[in-house]
């Protein structure tokens, strides 16, 4: 067998790479493989594995990889996988149950995983299961490389900001699912500066969350939307930008601690769109 099975090859700019041959059965118990992934991992913010041919149980060998497994928050009957509590189906054809019943807009803005959790999940996994014609592409953002390029001033500013982050901030760009008043009352909320250094490389990114942020600490709601539109401006900026065009097979993580991502739904909505995702700390 030769030393390196399969490839990681870093993709143009400072954000994703594509690993090319991985065998979950070959590859997944080698812990030389396991280390490479985790250095590119935090390297490149977000690897996409192409051409996974794995069911429910390898994804999860697969993500187990990258760290121990979170728990789903607000895991609903319609969310379930049967017999994997860890993973979340996720279709475009969900609906608000609690709410209004319209269709929800998931992913459909900036943002990172569950930032209101005091412990919010370094990595979210996702597989594509079922993918419309054309469209519903996955954006990333490089949030070390964005901090990396502010100006001194500007980084005087962020360095000492602390946000306030809350499951369903009144100010989101978007409509979150409603809860039920127990979960409403076991929602946690949590603090997290807005310049963080990593868990593993120590590097400082950005770490904001828009459809979870009410304010940063010391400042009044509508300043802290305004520096927080300021940011996700100078975010998502093409220099800083993985746009991942799904193909069957597909399988992504991402790193929560350095990316924003968001799904673009130009697809079209007689398409269902339906993917399984998991998280681990």
């Amino acid at each position: 067998m030769p030393l390196m099975a399969f490839e990681i090859r870093p993709l143009p700019g400072v954000i994703g790479a594509e690993v090319l041959g991985f065998d979950i059965g070959r590859d997944g118990a080698d812990e030389s493989a396991r280390r490479r992934l985790q250095e590119a991992w935090t390297d490149r913010v977000v690897l996409a594995f192409r051409g996974m041919e794995i069911d429910e149980a390898g994804f999860m060998r697969l993500a187990g990889l990258f760290g121990e497994n979170v728990p789903q928050p607000v895991q609903r009957p319609e969310y379930r996988v049967e017999g994997f509590p860890f993973i979340r189906l996720l279709s475009s054809r969900h609906r608000d149950t609690l709410g209004d019943n319209k269709p929800l807009n998931v992913g459909g803005t900036w943002h990172t995983d569950h930032s209101h959790l005091p412990r919010p999940p370094r990595g979210t996994v996702l597989r594509a299961i079922r993918l419309p014609g054309e469209g519903g592409d996955t954006s990333f953002t490089n949030q070390r490389a964005a901090y990396d390029a502010l100006d001194e001033a500007a980084r005087r500013e962020v360095d000492p900001l602390v946000g306030h982050h809350v499951y369903n901030s009144r100010y989101a760009p978007r409509r979150m699912a409603a809860m039920t008043p127990e979960e409403t009352r076991e929602a946690p909320s949590a603090r997290h500066p807005l310049v963080r250094p990593h868990p593993v490389s120590g590097r400082k990114a950005l770490y904001f969350n828009p459809i979870r942020i009410e304010r940063f600490d010391g400042m009044d709601a509508p300043a802290s939307q305004a520096l927080m539109d300021r940011l996700v401006a100078h975010c998502e900026q093409d220099r800083f930008v993985y746009r991942h065009r799904w193909r069957a097979g597909d399988v992504l993580i991402w790193d929560n601690a350095q990316a924003l991502h968001m799904v673009r739904h130009d697809y079209d909505p007689a398409q269902e769109r339906i993917m399984h995702r998991t998280l681990v700390g």
